[in-house]
C-alpha cells in the first residue's frame, strides 16, 4: 500500500495533527499546562489514542521540539544577506513562544541522561546548530564581513552555548534580553570584519 494512502497516511496525518495541537497548546499555555489530556482534547482523541502514536509524554514533547525546529528552519532560512545568522534571529522569535522555550530548556536538562528519549535528539540538534553557525561565520569571513582571525568552529560553539544559557536564564528572569546579548556579541565581530 502506498505510504500516501490508506492506514499509514491516516496515521501520519493524525500524528501530524497531534503535533500541531501540542505546539499550539505549549506555546499558548506553557509546558507545565500541556498535559496529555489537554493535547488529546485539542486533537479530538483520547490520551490513550495519543499514546498510541507517541508512546510517552516525553516522546511526544521530543517530537514537538523536532517539529518546532523544522518549522523554524522553514521560516528562518540560512541567508548570509541577513544581518544575523538564524540562531540569533530565532532568539528574538523565541520571546514570542515562552512555553516552547521552557519545554526546550526542561527537556535539554533531562536529556543529559543517555536513557532519556530526547537524548539523541539534543545530540543531533547541537551538532546541526553548531555546524550551521560555524558555516555562517566562514561564509561571512570569505565575504569580508566578519573578523578573519576568529575560529569559526569555536565561535559557533560559544554562540550556541550562550544562546542555550541565555534561554535558560530568561525562563527564570524575563528581564534578561537573550537576543540583545547575542546581537551585541555578533556585532562586535561582524563590525570588526566589515570592509571600509
Amino acid at each position: 500500500m502506498s505510504p500516501t494512502r490508506g492506514p499509514y497516511a491516516r496515521g501520519r496525518r493524525s500524528r501530524d495533527a497531534v503535533l500541531d495541537v501540542a505546539l499550539a497548546v505549549i506555546a499558548q499555555k506553557g509546558y507545565g499546562a500541556a498535559s496529555l489530556r489537554a493535547v488529546a482534547d485539542g486533537a479530538g482523541m483520547t490520551p490513550a489514542g495519543l499514546l498510541h502514536h507517541f508512546g510517552t509524554r516525553e516522546n511526544l514533547f521530543t517530537e514537538v521540539l523536532r517539529a518546532r525546529d523544522e518549522a523554524d528552519r522553514a521560516a528562518f532560512p540560512d541567508d548570509p544577506a541577513e544581518q544575523y545568522p538564524r540562531l540569533v534571529r530565532l532568539a528574538r522569535h523565541n520571546l514570542t513562544v515562552p512555553g516552547l522555550v521552557r519545554l526546550h530548556v526542561a527537556l535539554a536538562a533531562a536529556a543529559a541522561d543517555p536513557a532519556h528519549p530526547a537524548h539523541e535528539f539534543f545530540l543531533e540538534r547541537a551538532t546541526r546548530v553548531h555546524a550551521a553557525v560555524a558555516a555562517d561565520v566562514r561564509n561571512r569571513q570569505r565575504a569580508g564581513s566578519f573578523a578573519a582571525d576568529v575560529d569559526a568552529t569555536h565561535f559557533g560553539r560559544v554562540l550556541t552555548a550562550l544562546s542555550d544559557g541565555l534561554q535558560a536564564q530568561w525562563t527564570v528572569d524575563p528581564s534578561i534580553d537573550p537576543p540583545g546579548v547575542l546581537e551585541q556579541l555578533w556585532d562586535r565581530f561582524a563590525l570588526a570584519g566589515t570592509p571600509d
